[in-house]
Protein backbone atom coordinates (compact mmCIF):
# COMPACT_ATOMS: atom_id res chain seq x y z
CA UNK A 1 0.00 0.00 0.00
CA UNK A 2 1.61 3.51 -0.53
CA UNK A 3 1.65 6.12 1.09
CA UNK A 4 -0.17 9.46 0.78
CA UNK A 5 1.89 12.70 1.47
CA UNK A 6 -0.32 15.69 2.68
CA UNK A 7 1.59 19.09 2.70
CA UNK A 8 -0.42 21.83 4.77
CA UNK A 9 0.49 24.91 2.76
CA UNK A 10 1.60 27.91 4.86
CA UNK A 11 -1.80 29.78 4.09
CA UNK A 12 -3.59 26.88 6.01
CA UNK A 13 -3.59 29.47 9.08
CA UNK A 14 -6.41 31.43 7.48
CA UNK A 15 -8.55 28.06 7.60
CA UNK A 16 -7.87 27.70 10.86
CA UNK A 17 -9.31 31.22 11.20
CA UNK A 18 -12.04 30.70 9.16
CA UNK A 19 -13.05 27.61 11.43
CA UNK A 20 -12.43 29.64 14.24
CA UNK A 21 -15.51 32.31 13.35
CA UNK A 22 -18.20 29.71 13.85
CA UNK A 23 -17.27 29.54 17.12
CA UNK A 24 -17.73 32.65 17.69
CA UNK A 25 -21.27 32.25 15.86
CA UNK A 26 -22.31 29.21 17.93
CA UNK A 27 -21.33 31.28 21.45
CA UNK A 28 -23.38 33.76 20.05
CA UNK A 29 -26.63 31.16 19.59
CA UNK A 30 -25.85 29.43 22.33
CA UNK A 31 -26.22 32.70 24.42
CA UNK A 32 -29.50 34.02 22.66
CA UNK A 33 -31.06 29.97 23.49
CA UNK A 34 -30.25 30.53 26.70
CA UNK A 35 -31.29 34.00 27.10
CA UNK A 36 -34.70 32.98 25.33
CA UNK A 37 -35.31 29.97 27.87
CA UNK A 38 -35.40 32.41 30.47
CA UNK A 39 -37.61 35.01 28.43
CA UNK A 40 -39.98 32.48 27.24
CA UNK A 41 -39.79 30.24 30.09
CA UNK A 42 -39.13 27.32 28.47
CA UNK A 43 -37.03 25.12 31.16
CA UNK A 44 -34.45 22.40 30.90
CA UNK A 45 -34.80 19.18 29.59
CA UNK A 46 -37.06 20.27 27.04
CA UNK A 47 -35.81 21.28 23.74
CA UNK A 48 -38.21 22.93 21.96
CA UNK A 49 -41.86 23.89 23.01
CA UNK A 50 -44.51 21.90 21.86
CA UNK A 51 -47.83 22.97 19.34
CA UNK A 52 -50.06 23.24 22.78
CA UNK A 53 -47.67 25.30 24.52
CA UNK A 54 -47.30 27.24 21.17
CA UNK A 55 -51.22 27.90 20.62
CA UNK A 56 -51.52 29.34 24.17
CA UNK A 57 -48.47 31.62 23.91
CA UNK A 58 -46.59 32.61 20.61
CA UNK A 59 -43.42 33.30 22.69
CA UNK A 60 -42.85 29.88 23.06
CA UNK A 61 -42.98 29.48 18.99
CA UNK A 62 -40.50 33.22 19.33
CA UNK A 63 -38.17 30.55 21.19
CA UNK A 64 -38.40 27.21 18.95
CA UNK A 65 -37.06 30.04 16.29
CA UNK A 66 -34.09 31.10 18.01
CA UNK A 67 -33.53 27.02 19.39
CA UNK A 68 -34.21 26.19 15.43
CA UNK A 69 -31.30 28.37 14.28
CA UNK A 70 -28.36 26.86 16.40
CA UNK A 71 -29.71 23.23 15.54
CA UNK A 72 -29.82 23.94 12.65
CA UNK A 73 -26.29 25.39 12.43
CA UNK A 74 -25.17 22.23 14.43
CA UNK A 75 -26.63 20.08 11.98
CA UNK A 76 -24.41 21.73 9.21
CA UNK A 77 -21.18 21.88 11.30
CA UNK A 78 -20.09 18.64 10.22
CA UNK A 79 -20.00 19.16 6.10
CA UNK A 80 -18.71 22.64 6.64
CA UNK A 81 -15.74 21.43 9.08
CA UNK A 82 -14.73 18.38 6.69
CA UNK A 83 -14.98 20.39 3.80
CA UNK A 84 -13.25 23.39 4.72
CA UNK A 85 -10.63 21.16 5.76
CA UNK A 86 -10.14 19.40 3.32
CA UNK A 87 -10.44 22.04 0.32
CA UNK A 88 -7.94 23.88 2.62
CA UNK A 89 -5.08 21.39 2.16
CA UNK A 90 -5.13 22.44 -1.60
CA UNK A 91 -6.73 25.49 -1.74
CA UNK A 92 -6.33 27.36 1.50
CA UNK A 93 -7.74 31.11 0.61
CA UNK A 94 -10.55 29.70 -1.32
CA UNK A 95 -11.43 27.46 1.91
CA UNK A 96 -10.86 30.45 4.39
CA UNK A 97 -13.16 32.29 2.52
CA UNK A 98 -16.05 30.14 1.70
CA UNK A 99 -15.83 29.05 5.31
CA UNK A 100 -15.76 32.68 6.34
CA UNK A 101 -18.63 33.64 4.03
CA UNK A 102 -21.04 31.05 5.10
CA UNK A 103 -20.87 31.88 9.06
CA UNK A 104 -21.74 35.77 7.49
CA UNK A 105 -24.80 34.34 5.76
CA UNK A 106 -25.74 31.82 9.04
CA UNK A 107 -25.26 34.98 11.03
CA UNK A 108 -27.81 36.58 8.09
CA UNK A 109 -30.23 33.14 8.57
CA UNK A 110 -30.06 33.48 12.55
CA UNK A 111 -31.18 36.87 12.73
CA UNK A 112 -34.16 36.66 10.14
CA UNK A 113 -35.36 33.54 11.83
CA UNK A 114 -34.92 34.32 14.98
CA UNK A 115 -37.46 37.77 14.19
CA UNK A 116 -40.17 34.74 14.30
CA UNK A 117 -39.64 34.44 10.13
CA UNK A 118 -39.60 30.52 10.14
CA UNK A 119 -38.20 30.91 6.21
CA UNK A 120 -35.02 32.73 6.48
CA UNK A 121 -34.03 30.64 3.13
CA UNK A 122 -35.49 33.65 0.79
CA UNK A 123 -33.14 36.33 2.33
CA UNK A 124 -30.43 36.57 -0.14
CA UNK A 125 -27.57 37.44 2.33
CA UNK A 126 -28.43 33.66 3.58
CA UNK A 127 -28.49 32.19 -0.07
CA UNK A 128 -25.16 34.23 -1.53
CA UNK A 129 -23.17 33.49 1.52
CA UNK A 130 -24.08 30.90 2.71
CA UNK A 131 -25.70 27.94 0.67
CA UNK A 132 -23.57 28.87 -2.58
CA UNK A 133 -20.55 28.68 -0.49
CA UNK A 134 -21.29 25.26 1.18
CA UNK A 135 -22.18 23.71 -1.98
CA UNK A 136 -18.94 25.14 -3.52
CA UNK A 137 -16.90 23.75 -0.71
CA UNK A 138 -18.71 20.50 -1.05
CA UNK A 139 -18.19 20.06 -4.73
CA UNK A 140 -14.40 20.91 -4.49
CA UNK A 141 -14.08 18.71 -1.44
CA UNK A 142 -15.74 16.13 -3.80
CA UNK A 143 -13.17 16.87 -6.50
CA UNK A 144 -10.06 16.69 -4.57
CA UNK A 145 -11.42 13.18 -3.06
CA UNK A 146 -11.80 11.65 -6.09
CA UNK A 147 -8.48 12.60 -7.17
CA UNK A 148 -7.18 10.87 -3.86
CA UNK A 149 -8.92 7.63 -4.49
CA UNK A 150 -8.12 7.26 -8.68
CA UNK A 151 -4.20 8.13 -8.05
CA UNK A 152 -4.10 11.81 -9.19
CA UNK A 153 -6.65 11.42 -12.71
CA UNK A 154 -8.27 14.48 -11.55
CA UNK A 155 -5.60 16.36 -9.68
Amino acid sequence: MAAITVTIPEEFKYVGLALVSTQWLLFMQYRNVMAARTKYNVQFPQMYADKAEMDVNKDKYLFNCVQRTHQNTLENLPLLYTSTIIVGLRYPILSAALCGSWVVGKYAYSRTYWSGNPNPRTNPVYIVFSLVPLLGLTLTTTYIALGWAFGGLLA
